[in-house]
């Protein structure tokens, strides 16, 4: 008997290595189909992206008026009104409140109807949040919270007293974070401005740099079955992210934060103009994929659209400009990323580009990664904008959500992830796009260790 739970539980260590328990951030979508005047919304296509099994949802509320949701109906499983998730501030004018769903259905899409008890004066604010728990496990509520501070602009959440390792939402209204990192650590600023930390063992208030002043804060926690326990090391973190506007005729410098030493640099650009990066200088080795299915792709819809990217595997300290050639002459939009690891240097891993037809939900490029662990970056133009994707939860660019061109094209990061699977974007207008995917591993073919303080019985 001994030996066969030996056995088992080298297997469960195996599957922990190749999957390593974490909670998986899945979508921030905003309903823009709400409108003020009105008692209920609809969540639907081209605002909420198809669910997967087994998740956690949370419909979060904000209103300028003392507004509630009354009920939430559709999509399977039990809506439950979150129950210390209701504030209202008169002198900021803001409501807010929340319910959740821990059994509904996979792909639900257009059935969720939220209600409120009155009109929503104001705005009709309405986000879709939808967190998977670790493999595996399932979820429960632990704890909720609210907070409200007047004259703020770096603003303090809600401090909670959670149970296990938890997943924490923290929602702010009134004012939103001023930057892609403007929760504190270990908190990651969602692109539609909410704090996010995964895996949590404290519930300690994070802070948020803000717009100010002021902030209303309305928090939610949830457990699994696993209890406490010590969440995996990750290598690799985003150091620095910015985005620009500049003309380029053909070449232009583009200013960036101070780089650190032996970093992956990514850059992305977006334009009408059907140009593309032809080089850049700066920092280092840079590299412009080009050819068929690379990150070198044009979509002529509303224009000549095109994306386009380079990257650098390794940084010099100190560089706070690059120098780019473009193929053509006009406004070019850039977004830059360094990422920084502990676990050794960076290697190209996979690429992918595609021309999607029309839908309200549009596939990202899935990748057949041969690394360890791996930084994957994905774009997408989408004429008329998008305001969500799946699975990739950085960067923030205030008021845009990933969209570092207004409108049209957006790029997001997703870090210390062995899974290739194609996100999801949102397309609104529902007429098409293109997609890009790049990923870059490091380490030598360990992926990220397993949670520790998990009990374990041997007879």
């Amino acid at each position: 008997m001994k030996k066969v739970v030996f056995i088992f539980t080298l297997a469960l260590g195996f599957a922990w290595n190749c999957h390593a328990q974490t909670w998986t951030y899945e979508q921030d979508s905003f309903a823009t189909f709400c409108a003020a005047g009105h008692t209920s919304c609809t969540l639907s296509a081209g605002n909420v992206l198809p669910t997967v099994a087994g998740s956690v949802w949370v419909v979060y509320l904000t209103t300028n008026s003392n507004n509630f949701i009354s009920n939430v109906t559709g999509g399977g499983g039990t809506w439950v009104h979150c129950p210390n998730c209701q504030v209202w501030d008169a002198s900021l004018s803001r409501a807010e409140d929340a319910w959740y769903n821990l059994s509904g259905n996979a792909g639900t899409i257009n059935s969720v109807v939220v209600t409120l008890n009155s009109s929503a004066v104001g705005q009709f604010g309405l986000n879709f949040i939808e967190l998977l728990p670790p493999a595996g496990s399932t979820a429960s509520f632990d704890t909720s919270g609210t907070s409200v501070t007047t004259s703020c602009t770096t603003c303090t959440g809600v401090g909670l007293t959670i149970s296990a390792t938890d997943a924490i939402i923290q929602s702010i209204a009134a004012t939103g974070p001023s930057s892609w990192r403007a929760w504190s650590a270990p908190y990651t600023t969602l692109a539609a401005g909410e704090g996010l930390n995964f895996n949590a063992t404290s519930g300690a208030a994070p802070t948020v740099v803000t717009g100010g002043p002021g902030a209303v804060f309305s928090a939610i926690a949830f457990k699994t079955t696993l209890g406490s326990y010590t969440p995996p090391t990750l290598p690799m973190s985003l150091v620095n992210y910015a985005s620009t506007s500049t003309s380029c005729n053909p070449s232009c410098s583009i200013p960036i934060s101070s780089t650190g030493s032996g970093h992956l640099l990514y850059v992305e650009a977006g334009d009408i103009n059907n140009s593309f990066i032809s080089s850049i200088s700066g920092g280092g080795t840079w590299v412009v994929p080009t050819g068929a299915n690379s990150c070198h792709i044009s979509f002529v819809l509303a224009g000549n659209n095109a994306l386009s990217c380079a990257y650098m595997l390794s940084s010099t300290a100190g560089v706070t400009s690059l120098s780019v050639t473009m193929t053509g002459n006009g406004s070019t939009q850039f977004a830059v990323f360094e990422v920084a690891s502990t676990s050794g240097v960076f290697t190209f891993d996979a690429q992918g580009s595609a021309t999607n037809g029309s839908g309200f939900t549009q596939n990202g490029i899935g990748l057949s990664l041969t690394g360890s662990n791996d930084a994957i970056f994905q774009s997408a133009f989408v004429p008329g904008g998008t305001s969500s994707v799946s699975l990739y939860p950085q960067p923030r660019v205030p008021g845009q959500d990933t969209m570092f061109f207004t409108n049209e094209a957006g790029a997001a990061v997703l870090l210390n992830t062995t899974n290739g699977t194609a996100p999801k974007w949102v397309d609104q207008q529902n007429q098409g796009a293109i997609v890009t995917g790049i990923a870059f591993r490091t380490g030598t073919g360990t992926a990220p260790a397993p949670p520790t303080g998990l009990a374990a019985v041997v007879n």
